[in-house]
């Protein structure tokens, strides 16, 4: 999460860079058919008129259309919701649905009635000092963003309405070129192994390849690199494509940590070499227009690592 806002303030102003979303499912043996995202809208709202006027404005935005399309087009419904109440109640909000189809926003009082209940909250992790100090330099607008993407989720799908998920997870960001381009980005903080490798939680790459096998769409996997030591001190912003951890990635996977429901994770192992320098500026919709599409950008490391195999014979 502080890796979230601390990108948002490495890249601030962006328009190509849009908020992320939970991706969501009801507990049925059928869970894979029916995946949703939600949006959250990222302001905390007085009353009904404020809220409306809030909705008509994402339904004009070009890069929450764009978004939007590239989930339907991977057969992924959209979701967008706001909540209206006080910062000092804030188990106490009364959220609003509102249903992505047809390309408008509509209100559903009921959206998530048939859903099957018995859900419960997880318990969080113990935060690191580090991570404490950094939220505390987060302006007051990214920390009430944050609270309300875990509000929606801990207290009004999971307390509130008492929702059974399955495989809940969460994109990080989007990112949406002028031209239609649409990548998912994941965010981390992570520091190399020994060797200089990293590794990534499967469950994520095997989420974004859900997201974007359908629409041939690329995604992007964004580090702030630190040092292994306990002051965690920052090194820099890397990035690898989702073509770069298809073709280069390790194919035995490690024990990781826990995940968002508290059973452990496999990791993918990733050679740094792999991880380049981000900046903002790289994304122009040229740079878009070559590495946004998946398959393209696996048969161009395709043809690459096919020269290099003379290195190894005779």
């Amino acid at each position: 999460m502080i890796a979230e806002i601390e990108l948002e303030n490495f890249v601030h102003p962006s328009q190509k860079f849009l908020s992320g979303a939970w991706i969501i499912s009801p507990k049925t043996p059928q869970f894979y058919q029916y995946r949703y995202a939600v949006f959250v809208l990222p302001e905390l709202y007085h009353d009904d008129q404020e809220i409306t006027q809030a909705v008509a404005n994402w339904n004009k935005n070009r890069g929450f259309q764009a978004i939007a399309t590239f989930l339907n087009e991977s057969g992924i419904g959209v979701i967008v919701a706001g909540a209206i109440g006080s910062p000092e109640n804030i188990d106490q909000l009364s959220w609003q649905n509102y249903l992505y189809a047809n390309e408008q926003l509509t209100p559903s009082d009921h959206l998530f009635a048939r859903w099957p209940e018995r859900g419960r909250s997880a318990r969080g992790n113990i935060w690191h000092e580090d991570i404490k100090n950094r939220f505390s330099h987060a302006s007051e607008a990214q920390l009430t963003a944050l609270t309300l993407r875990q509000a929606f989720y801990y207290s009004y799908l999971k307390q509130h309405l008492h929702k059974s998920l399955a495989d809940p997870y969460d994109v990080d960001l989007f990112i949406a070129g002028f031209r239609g381009t649409v990548l998912p980005v994941e965010v981390k903080e992570k520091s190399p192994t020994e060797r200089g490798d990293f590794g990534l939680d499967a469950g994520r790459i095997l989420m974004m390849l859900r997201l974007c096998l359908a629409t041939q769409s690329n995604g992007m996997y964004v580090i702030r690199q630190v040092h292994a030591d306990e002051q965690r001190s920052f090194v820099g912003w890397r990035y690898t494509l989702l073509s770069d951890i298809v073709m280069g990635c390790s194919w035995n996977l490690q024990a990781g940590g826990r995940g968002m429901l508290g059973g452990m994770t496999q990791t993918v192992m990733l050679s740094g070499e792999l991880f380049k320098p981000f900046h903002p500026d790289l994304l122009t919709e040229d740079w878009l227009q070559r590495y946004g599409n998946l398959t393209n950008s696996v048969r161009e490391l395709a043809g690459v690592f096919a020269k290099q195999l003379s290195a190894f014979l005779p």
